[in-house]
């Protein structure tokens, strides 16, 4: 199973909006998406997929494989690019999540994003708002 197969099974695992293999592969026919993954023993346990454009900077996809849960992989990945995007010279990164996403919420807090506004059912299946947070680098 190649990287790709890895992340689109966590994909499906993780997100009710999975990302299926031909949209991650073609999400990087663009030099602007970047991929980080964290791996052990050669399997994946967790990426994150970012675009960094002309110093503006958005999380597209962070998620960690079930069963690497609470081992600091997403603090990992999350550190990682943080200091890739600012060795590039990247001014600020943003993201949106879902507000029922506790974790993600306070993994992004921890790391200095601040919350900006909400975009009201913004999330389907399961409706949710989404949060929109940034971090001036």
């Amino acid at each position: 199973m190649n990287v790709f197969e890895e992340i689109a099974r966590i994909e499906k695992d993780v997100f009710s909006d999975a990302w299926d293999l031909k949209s991650l592969e073609d999400s990087f026919e663009y030099d602007y998406n970047h991929l980080l993954v964290e791996k052990k023993d050669g399997r994946v346990m967790g990426y994150v997929i970012y675009s960094d454009v002309q110093g503006d900077a958005e999380i597209l996809r962070i998620a960690v494989d079930k069963r690497y849960r609470r081992q600091q992989v997403a603090s990992k990945l999350m550190q990682s690019m943080l200091d890739d995007l600012i060795e590039s010279g990247a001014e600020r990164v943003s993201l949106e999540v879902r507000a029922h996403n506790i974790s993600a919420v306070s993994l992004y807090k921890k790391f200095g994003f601040v919350s900006l506004f909400v975009r009201t059912n913004y999330y389907h299946e399961p409706e949710d708002d989404a949060l929109i947070f940034q971090k001036i680098l």
